[in-house]
C-alpha cells in the first residue's frame, strides 16, 4: 500500500499518543484552562474547580483510548511495511480505530453530562454554547446528506465507474470493471444510509440540544450514532472484500 493509503493510520497514531499525554497530564492537574484543548464546555469553564474535577474523571479514556488507538495504528503500518497487510485488514483495523476515537469523545462528553460543577455555568453563556453546538450539528448533517447522496447514490447506481477519487478503490476492485461494481453498488447503498443515518442523529441533537436538561449527554448520543454509523460502513465494506 501506498502513502496515502496509509495517511489516516499515521493519523491515528498521532491521535493515539496525543490522548495518552493529554490524559496523562489530565490525571496529574496539568492540564491547565485553555482554548485549545480539553473539555471546554460551559460546565468545565464555570470554574477551574470544575475544569480540573472534569478532567481527572476524563483521563482515564483518554489514556486507555490512546494506548489502544496507537497500538493498532503502529500493528497496521508494520504490517503494511512487511507486506503482509491485505485491503480487506485495513478496512477493518479503520473501523476499529473509528470505533476508539468514538468511545474517547462520547465518554468524555458522558462524563461532563454526569458532573455536578461547584459553580453553575452563567445561563447566557450556557445557552450560547447550546446553540453553537446545535449550528455545528446542523452543518455536519447538511455535509453528511450532501456526501451520502451525492456519493452513495451514483455508487450504487453504477454511475460511477474505477476512478482514483470515490468509491472502494482497492487492488481487488480495480482487477475487473465486474469486479469493481460488484463492491461498489452495494457499498453504495451502505454509504447512503450511514450518511442518512448520521444526518438524522445530528438533525435530532440540533433540535433537542436547546431545550436539553443535558446538553452533554446529548451530544455524545448523537455523535456516538454517527461515528458508529460509519464504522458499520467500514465493517460491512470489509465483509464486501472478502465474499467470494
Amino acid at each position: 500500500m501506498g502513502f496515502w493509503e496509509l495517511l489516516p493510520h499515521l493519523l491515528m497514531l498521532g491521535v493515539g499518543v496525543m490522548l495518552v499525554v493529554l490524559g496523562r497530564k489530565a490525571a496529574r492537574g496539568e492540564l491547565k484552562p485553555n482554548y485549545l484543548v480539553g473539555l471546554r464546555t460551559a460546565r468545565t469553564l464555570a470554574s477551574e474547580e470544575a475544569w480540573y474535577r472534569a478532567h481527572a474523571r476524563a483521563a482515564p479514556f483518554w489514556v486507555a483510548a490512546g494506548v489502544v488507538l496507537a497500538f493498532v495504528a503502529a500493528a497496521v503500518l508494520a504490517a503494511a511495511a512487511l507486506g503482509r497487510l491485505s485491503p480487506r485488514a485495513e478496512v477493518l483495523a479503520f473501523a476499529f480505530e473509528l470505533f476508539i476515537v468514538s468511545a474517547a469523545a462520547v465518554g468524555s462528553l458522558w462524563v461532563d453530562a454526569d458532573a455536578q460543577p461547584a459553580t453553575a455555568p452563567d445561563p447566557e453563556t450556557a445557552q450560547l454554547e447550546r446553540g453553537t453546538q446545535a449550528a455545528v450539528l446542523g452543518f455536519l448533517a447538511f455535509v453528511l446528506l450532501v456526501f451520502g447522496v451525492g456519493f452513495g447514490y451514483p455508487l450504487a447506481s453504477g454511475a460511477i465507474g474505477p476512478n482514483e477519487a470515490v468509491g472502494v478503490r482497492v487492488p481487488e476492485t480495480f482487477a475487473s470493471p465486474e469486479a469493481w461494481y460488484r463492491v461498489n453498488r452495494p457499498a453504495g447503498w451502505a454509504f447512503l444510509l450511514s450518511g442518512l443515518v448520521g444526518a438524522l442523529a445530528c438533525i435530532w441533537g440540533a433540535l433537542t440540544l436547546p431545550r436539553a436538561r443535558r446538553p452533554g449527554l446529548v451530544l455524545a448520543v448523537a455523535m456516538a450514532a454517527v461515528l458508529l454509523s460509519f464504522v458499520g460502513l467500514f465493517v460491512y465494506t470489509s465483509a464486501l472484500l472478502g465474499a467470494p
